[in-house]
């Protein structure tokens, strides 16, 4: 795994191929979310919320979308609508 910079900004994951998902995912991380990549087939990763418990709210990230953009949004969306908004997390940028 290696390090990249983005906009003073340092994370040990990697990149996303899709510039609209890598987006989506900084969106998620901004909001608590943990991003974790997996090695399984067409999925690239998973997001989970920061809620601790069971009920977490979990989205799989696919690695070659049809329509990036629609699966950026949809990402977005599911950040913006989870039941487990940390305090001072935000929500709607």
């Amino acid at each position: 795994m290696f390090v990249w910079e983005d906009a003073d900004r340092m994370t040990s994951r990697h990149r996303h191929p899709k510039k609209d998902v890598q987006r989506a995912l900084r969106f998620a991380e901004d909001h608590g979310w943990t991003v974790t990549p997996t090695a399984s087939g067409h999925r690239w990763g998973e997001m989970v919320c920061g809620h601790q418990g069971r009920d977490a709210c979990q989205v799989s990230i696919w690695s070659t979308p049809k329509n990036a953009g629609n699966h950026a949004n949809r990402l977005r969306q599911r950040v913006r609508n989870c039941p487990h908004q940390l305090p001072g997390s935000g929500g709607g940028s």
